[in-house]
């Protein structure tokens, strides 16, 4: 492919599409440029405030401006397929692969769980993120159809009123048959998290374990078993060679109370799905 295209159009005339004004302005076949659109790389900024747009077909104003990034990513379809658990109407509860975003970038946003479930699955629904999963763990996420929910949802993680659990295959074996708390501090902030021992295998020496965060903050479990000497299997970041495939952390468990009418809510993966040993 060409090299990364980033194109900043000012609107100097109206009553032309957005399409039309980038047609004229970059080398893109209409096709590519069509993609672009389809998977969130063109940015309207209206009063300073840039957007996706998604509609080709918008009509500019003069003093808008267009933003376009397109690279080898913005073209490429998304490889991975989020899989629904549980579809609660408000709101839904669906895994996320190894591989798949959570947020996108100015590049495009084709690869996020949100926005694959927008054109893959439930077409006529909004879907609205509520937390985030690494790119490269899998497991469970909340996705939000109304924003309403969403919020509710962002108040119950901001609060700690959303218990998440993990499943983590790490390097070596931890004899405890107690839970063990780390709380090495992450990014100079204090952060916890409980680890129960599940299963230890002699012939891979790895060890399955349980992870309860008690905090939320970024790669949290990751560093702490990599400071407790027993780093995730796979992680290129934090862990230790040899590396041969996927990160070994799965998000297997959510359990709160439902944002609205308060019953007691809980999700796992699926059985044949857990990770395992």
């Amino acid at each position: 492919m060409q090299p990364p295209i980033e194109c900043h159009l000012p609107v100097i005339y109206g009553q032309q599409t957005a399409f039309e004004l980038l047609q004229h302005n970059t080398e893109l076949t209409p096709e590519n440029l069509s993609l672009c659109f389809e998977h969130g790389a063109v940015w309207l900024e209206t009063a300073g405030k840039p957007r996706r747009l998604y509609d080709k077909t918008c009509q500019l104003k003069r003093g808008h401006k267009l933003h376009l990034y397109c690279n080898e990513s913005t073209l490429t379809p998304c490889p991975y397929q989020a899989t629904l658990i549980e579809d609660m109407g408000s709101f839904s509860i669906w895994c996320k692969p190894g591989g798949m975003l959570s947020q996108g970038s100015k590049w495009g946003d084709h690869w996020t769980i949100q926005r694959w479930i927008e054109q893959h699955a439930l077409h006529d629904r909004k879907c609205l993120i509520t937390h985030r999963l690494d790119r490269f763990t899998e497991g469970l996420m909340i996705i939000a159809h109304e924003e309403a929910i969403n919020r509710q949802f962002h108040r119950m993680f901001e609060q700690h009123r959303i218990e998440k659990t993990y499943r983590a295959i790490v390097s070596g074996q931890i004899a405890s048959e107690t839970p063990i708390i780390a709380s090495t501090p992450v990014q100079g902030k204090p952060a916890k998290s409980v680890l129960r021992v599940i299963e230890y295998s002699n012939s891979l020496d790895q060890t399955l374990v349980e992870i309860q965060p008690k905090s939320g903050r970024k790669h949290q479990i990751r560093i702490h078993l990599a400071e407790l000497g027993h780093p995730v299997l796979n992680d290129r970041q934090y862990g230790r060679e040899p590396f041969t495939g996927d990160l070994k952390l799965q998000a297997s468990k959510l359990a709160f109370k439902h944002p609205l009418e308060q019953t007691a809510l809980s999700f796992s993966m699926l059985d044949s799905d857990l990770l395992r040993l």
